[in-house]
């Protein structure tokens, strides 16, 4: 149980490897005030020697303070776009001076930044193709463009790319699709499929550990694109056919700071003590003995903000929502 990452420092004595099993999930944590609370963060966590296993690692983070670059990825608030695009703008303003990334690779991406090699995935992944249930909720999408240049589309459940199944994925998708779709909300992540021109388009959000390495022998003989989180180049490839409701950053800033502010005061039940507060209570109602939790397990998952580090990222949310209202 628990939501592992790793986190690097980089200063001019080099860089050290550190580990927190709660924060793999929670990343803006450490991010949401600046340099100075991340660096104050991730010297609370353990030092370690150990590389979580990147189909294992939940989060991880690389902060160096000397080419003043911040790459890092494990954010269920970063799933949704309305939510991402925001955060990302207040991170561009708490850090100032800083490039930005999000890791896709992983934690392979975090390792390869200080030349360390680790085990890699040896085989692909195979993710079930099935329909979801509406677009009003997280969904995957995958949109073909046929030997007709007629559009069809999928929505499909989210958790990972259906680009892992490579050409094959043509015959396995369920149904004849939807030839003109208005979704309910902006995909999770998708997959862009041309025919005619033996294109492969895709972006995520949530990290996508080895695919892009498989990319190329999952698909011979395709041009493969990434593009990052831009699920707009998608929808521009199916023109007016698929369409999704315009970007609201103004709400997703909203959405995100109430989010933060519950859950880094460790006010909300997925803190640690939340999690095995709630397994205690499962454990009783089976009518087992309750389990005995050590300190360590219900420890924080990392350091609070101070007063004024809090008040400095919601001056950024306040300065995102402002500038979103006049644009």
């Amino acid at each position: 149980m628990g939501n592992r990452a790793n986190i690097v420092l980089v200063d001019h004595n080099g860089w050290q490897l550190r580990y927190s099993h709660w924060a793999g999930c929670r990343m803006l944590d450490a991010l949401l005030a600046g340099p100075e609370m991340a660096k104050r963060y991730i010297l609370a966590q353990k030092t370690s020697e150990f590389w979580t296993d990147e189909l294992w690692s939940d989060g991880g983070l690389l902060l160096d303070l000397v080419a003043r670059r911040l790459l890092f990825f494990g954010e269920e608030l970063m799933t949704t776009m309305n939510e991402r695009r925001a955060m990302f703008e207040v991170l561009r303003i708490v850090w100032p001076g800083y490039s930005i990334s999000w890791a896709y690779g992983a934690t392979a991406e975090i390792a390869a930044s200080v030349g360390v090699p680790i085990p890699l995935r040896d085989e692909p992944s195979r993710p079930e193709v099935k329909l979801a249930g509406d677009t009003d909720r997280l969904h995957h999408l995958v949109t073909v463009i046929n030997e007709l240049g007629t559009v069809r589309a999928w929505p499909l459940w989210w958790g990972s790319s259906a680009a892992w199944h490579g050409p094959q994925l043509l015959d396995m998708l369920p149904g004849a699709g939807q030839p003109s779709l208005q979704l309910g909300i902006v995909p999770e992540s998708g997959v862009h499929i041309d025919v005619p021109n033996k294109t492969v388009g895709l972006w995520v959000t949530n990290p996508i550990p080895g695919l892009l390495r498989w990319l190329p022998e999952l698909w011979p003989g395709w041009q493969t694109e990434f593009w990052q989180d831009r699920y707009e180049e998608q929808l521009r490839r199916c023109g007016s056919f698929i369409t999704a409701p315009a970007l609201d950053v103004d709400s997703g800033v909203g959405e995100a700071h109430a989010w933060l502010k519950k859950r880094v005061f460790q006010s909300y039940e997925d803190s640690p003590a939340g999690q095995l507060s709630r397994l205690a209570e499962l454990f009783v109602a089976d009518g087992l003995p309750s389990p005995e939790v050590s300190a360590s397990a219900v420890s924080d998952a990392g350091e609070r903000p101070s007063p004024a580090e809090w008040a400095c990222f919601e001056r950024a949310c306040a300065q995102v929502r402002t500038a979103g209202k006049a644009a």
